[in-house]
Formats: C-alpha cells, structure tokens, sequence
C-alpha cells in the first residue's frame, strides 16, 4: 500500500498516482499480503509451491537458453523471429538491413519499428483459440506470433501509412482513416476463422491515430511537416536524455500519458478521467472503508502499456542508441499466461463456488470464464504481480551466484521464463485447446 506520505490528496494526485508504475507494484502486494493472511475472497494461496514454479521456469531457461544471461529480454520483437524453411530468422533486422541499405538513417530505422511495434502491441490482446493467420512464409500463426505477424504483413503493405514515399510508417491520418474491413481482412478473419474483438481493434488504431494528433508534444515532429508518429517519441525521448541515458519514468510518461486517449472511455474513471487498466478490487475494501477512501481498492495493471514499454525498451536501447535507467520498475505482466501458470502449478486455488460460476458462463468451454472486471480476474491478475517478483527473486538467488545480475532481469525472466511456461504447462494440461486454466472475455482491448 502507499505510504502516509505518497497516498494521493487529490484527484489529480489519485490519477497521477494510479496511472504510475509504483502503484501497480504497490497495489497488487496489498492484495498478496491479504493472501498470506488467508483473507483472499476468490482464491487460495499455497506459497510452498512458489519454488516448484520458478525451477521449472529455470529448466526451461536451461533447455533453451543456456543461461538467463543468454535469454532475451521479453517483447515484440520476438514474435518476429520465427523459424522459416528450417531457418531461424529475425524479420525486425532484416528490415532494418535493407533501410540502411538505402541509406535511411539510424534514428528513423528506429521510428519505423516504435511505429510497428505501438500498433502491432495495440492489437495484442487475446485472439481466442480458433483465430488462425496463414503466413505466406512462416505458415499458420496463432495468438500472439499470428496477431504480430499479421501486423507487421499490413505495416509492410502500407496499411498504417499515409505517405507514397514511405509506406513503412505508422502516422495519424492513415491510422485515424483505418477501416474495419481493412483491418479484417489484414488479419484473414472470416465466420470461419473469427477473431475475438476484431473491429473493437480497429477502433483502438483509430483512436490512436486521434492520440498522435492530440499529444504532439511526444508525437510531433516540429522540425518537419510530416504527420504525427509513434516513433518521434524517440526524438522526444532523445531531449529527455542526460548523456544519452533516459529514465524509464520519461519514457512510462511517453506511454500511459500520450496513449491516455486511446483507452476505452467505459473503464474505470476518476473525475472523468479514463484510468485505463484500472479496477475495483473487492479484496481490497476493508481496508477502502477503514481509511474512508474511494481510491484505496483501485488496483491498476497497465499490463498493454507495460507490455509495450518492455517492447520499446528493446528498440530504444538497441536501435535508438540509448540507455534507460530503473527498468526495475517495471512489473511482470497480469495476463492469462503468465497467471495461468500459478493456478496450474497449484499455487493459487480457485474457489469452488468461483469456479462453478465460471463454468457457467454461456461461453465457458472447459474452463471458467469470467469479464476482465469480474472481482476472480481482478485479484487473479493482482497476485500474479506480486507471484512474478517472488518467482524472479528465487531465480536471481540460483542463478546468479556470483552477484551479477542482468539488465531488464525481470524481463528475462518473463521470456525465458514464465510466460513459456504458462503456455507449454496449458498445452500439456489441455491439449486440445491450449487455454489456460482460468479464460477471461476478450473483447480486444483489455489493456
């Protein structure tokens, strides 16, 4: 929980404080804490099986990795790079390779992937387990890998760009002017091959088109007369910067308040203000009503915009040329995978009567299904914040003896790492769908 003395004071105060990356850390190990207490409403905590998790996501870093030195840090850029025709291949550097070619320069080689990856991420959320892309090289993609791939076959088309001279580039009139049937049929979605939320994300690039226009200040370049872009954020960032080393706060500020238009209005608000991936937590109401607060049972989650951040991270460092610092603050993120795994491995337990009432739902198959504000996927996606740090504080202590420890760590950690686990653990367990052991409805835009 916050402290006396960083508990907002006022609703400015409460939105700065709960669009921030402190109160997601915060926030979610109140939540835990009333798990060891045994006070949790929807779930059980069996904090002996922590271990359990983070060997296994330890095996896997081994069977894969090597070593969690050797182990990428979590982001987009993965899903770019596939195996095809037996080749491993990175589509991200091989763009790159032939703009240099041309001899476009370094910094706008970085704008044009902080353009795919804004947009590809945008569209990120869960694509349900009957979506299908069929990739004209690296064949049928689902979930994540597909909705990626897809994005990046319409970045390479010109879909996102406005310009006849360069159409790999995401701006705003292009974005703003996006259609629904563009976009369907972008992404191959048909009666047979449908895709949960389809044209809510279309509208969600739609209203990032309007964000570039509204928030120039990161967005607009004023040394031209092109159109606003995701990826003049790293001219912004680049003013920011003291020695070519930026803080991870500048950069959470670039995300959370220069996406802040593109957040569904129907999510939890504060004076009119939309606090994104924000929610109540029924968990949390005692104490809500004990200190006589309407704030203090918000959890936030930003989990889309930390996911994007981790995403830009990559590109900022490797291609923008520059250092971020207190990448710590970031958390793990709160998503179906990831928290599929703490269920799985029976670190949570979901109770019965949540899991009867799940099951329940008209569209539950096999598993419990539930709203992305139901109060299970709110202190779900809690726990898993504060699981993940635990899981990352058992690896660091086996695997890096010696003291040191790697840049973005926690990063690593989720790509080598439990978010795989998640995924191989629900393969091995549900076979035929590969769901996880909780479904949450996904209507695209759960940030």
């Amino acid at each position: 929980m916050t402290s006396p003395s960083t508990r907002p004071v006022s609703s400015s105060d409460s939105v700065r404080f709960l669009r921030s990356l402190d109160a997601v850390r915060q926030r979610s190990e109140a939540v835990y804490a009333l798990g060891q207490q045994g006070r949790l409403q929807h779930f059980a905590l069996d904090e002996s099986k922590i271990v359990n998790v983070a060997e296994y996501v330890i095996s896997l870093i081994a069977r894969d990795h090597g070593s969690i030195d050797s182990v990428p840090t979590h982001g987009r850029w993965r899903s770019y790079c596939v195996t095809i025709a037996g080749e491993q291949r990175d589509l991200v550097s091989e763009h790159v390779a032939r703009w240099r070619a041309a001899g476009i320069n370094e910094r706008e080689c970085a704008r044009r992937i902080i353009d795919l990856f804004v947009v590809s991420v945008l569209i990120d959320a869960g694509a349900g387990s009957q979506w299908k892309y069929q990739d004209k090289e690296a064949g049928t993609l689902t979930r994540t890998e597909g909705l990626g791939m897809a994005a990046l076959r319409m970045f390479e088309n010109g879909a996102f760009s406005s310009s006849a001279d360069n159409p790999f580039q995401a701006d705003a009139p292009a974005l703003v002017n996006l259609t629904d049937e563009l976009l369907l049929k972008g992404f191959q979605v048909s009666e047979d091959n449908p895709l949960l939320g389809a044209s809510n994300r279309a509208e969600l690039l739609r209203r990032l088109g309007a964000a570039l226009v509204q928030q120039t200040r990161f967005f607009g370049d004023k040394s031209k007369a092109d159109s606003p872009r995701p990826g003049f954020m790293l001219d912004y960032l680049a003013n920011c910067a003291d020695k070519e080393t930026v803080g991870i706060d500048d950069l959470w500020e670039v995300i959370v308040e220069g996406f802040a238009p593109v957040w569904p209005a129907s999510r939890t608000q504060l004076d009119g203000v939309s606090l994104g991936d924000v929610w109540p937590c029924t968990t949390l109401a005692k104490q809500a009503r004990d200190q006589n607060s309407d704030i203090e049972c918000l959890v936030p989650f930003h989990k889309l915009s930390q996911w994007l951040t981790w995403s830009l991270l990559e590109v900022i460092v490797r291609l923008g040329r520059l250092t971020v610092a207190d990448t710590s603050k970031l958390t793990g993120l709160p998503e179906y995978r990831n928290g599929g795994l703490f269920v799985d491995m029976d670190v949570l337990a979901l109770n019965e009567i949540d899991r009867i009432r799940g099951l329940a739902h008209p569209e539950a198959r096999q598993v419990p299904l539930f709203d992305g504000s139901d109060p299970v996927i709110v202190e779900w996606r809690a726990l898993t914040v504060a699981l993940l740090d635990r899981v990352a504080d058992i690896i660091k202590q086996k695997c890096c003896a010696d003291g040191v420890v790697p840049d973005m760590f926690l990063g690593r950690v989720l790509e080598g790492g439990t978010w795989k686990a998640g995924r191989e653990m629900a393969a091995e367990l549900r076979c035929d769908t590969k769901d996880p052991p909780i479904n949450i409805v996904s209507d695209g835009t759960l940030f």
